[in-house]
């Protein structure tokens, strides 16, 4: 059965500068997170749609659809099965045992939200995390002027909201659907039971979690003290590694994105970005092929992204 996922209402917060350290980045090889933007870089944060500095309330309140608008979808079903292969795939749950995962498949459920439609708002109580089955996630915050900041986008086999519902503490973004999505999802209260019934999968998610805030650490740097080549390169060799498909003219990226996405994940701008991919395109190293972004020499690409080359 399908579940439709609730959202609170629009409202705009300020942020915190440790912002970025709260933000779940997915640190596994198979399912890396699609990228974050840390604070300090210099990008002006100007507003999306307009241009004249901060967008209106009318246009702001535009941006979410509320709460009121959600609707019941079709009966429908998942098979316990189709459950544990989705599982097994994601990034925070893909190392339990087949005792494990049967006990979280009797947890999940399936919820689905619609494009541009909020899944939970900075500030909201964390009562379940999900996993992504189908469409694209973005986190964000928004400042009283209306301007959002772009921390994350996520996909299929990515967890979110797992360390609010872990810290049990309020959420520290929103996040909203680009796609529409299919998510499984799993309470607060039963993870914790599940957690307890098997200590031996509460040490595996531990070690995932440890693996992600070292993510976080050397994303920051990254961030921070590297050149926009050398971070815009790791980004794609990273999203070639998860969402990668062979073709004969190269690794196609399976996942499309505009060009001030890609600078949202990288901490630059549109302009950046286009400069950027033109001097590859010219250089042969990238091409894009049915607007997704294919490495026509994904070793030449590799390399670029490595620390030797900064």
């Amino acid at each position: 059965m399908y579940w439709i996922a609730r959202a609170g209402p629009t409202r705009h917060a300020s942020w915190p500068m440790s912002m970025a350290l709260s933000i779940s980045t997915g640190a596994c090889p198979r399912a890396p997170s699609i990228g974050a933007r840390a604070l300090g870089t210099k990008r002006s944060l100007q507003p999306r749609h307009s241009p004249r500095g901060s967008r209106t309330s009318s246009e702001v309140a535009r941006t979410f659809q509320p709460a009121s608008s959600l609707y019941a979808l079709p009966m429908a079903s998942i098979s316990d099965e189709e459950k544990r292969r989705l599982l097994k795939s994601s990034n925070l749950f893909q190392g339990l045992d087949e005792t494990e995962l049967d006990a979280m498949v009797a947890l999940v459920r399936l919820v689905s939200v619609n494009s541009r439609q909020e899944l939970f708002h900075r500030g909201d109580s964390a009562s379940q995390l999900y996993v992504i089955v189908r469409g694209r996630l973005k986190a964000l915050v928004t400042s009283p002027e209306g301007n959002e900041i772009v921390f994350n986008i996520l996909g299929p086999g990515e967890v979110l909201g797992e360390l609010a519902v872990l810290n049990d503490t309020p959420r520290t973004a929103t996040v909203q659907a680009i796609d529409v999505c299919e998510l499984l999802s799993l309470r607060q209260a039963d993870l914790f039971e599940f957690l307890r019934a098997h200590p031996e999968a509460a040490i595996k998610l531990c070690r995932v979690l440890a693996g992600r805030v070292s993510n976080l650490s050397e994303l920051v740097a990254d961030m921070q003290f590297l050149n926009l080549p050398f971070r815009l390169a790791k980004k794609l060799v990273a999203m070639g590694q998860a969402y990668g498909q062979e073709q004969d003219d190269g690794l196609r990226i399976k996942l499309k994105l505009s060009q001030e996405e890609w600078g949202d994940l990288v901490g630059a701008t549109r302009e950046s970005i286009n400069k950027q991919f033109r001097a590859w395109t010219k250089e042969g190293l990238i091409h894009l092929d049915r607007g997704c972004i294919v490495l026509a020499q994904p070793e030449q690409m590799e390399r670029l992204s490595s620390y030797e080359s900064v």
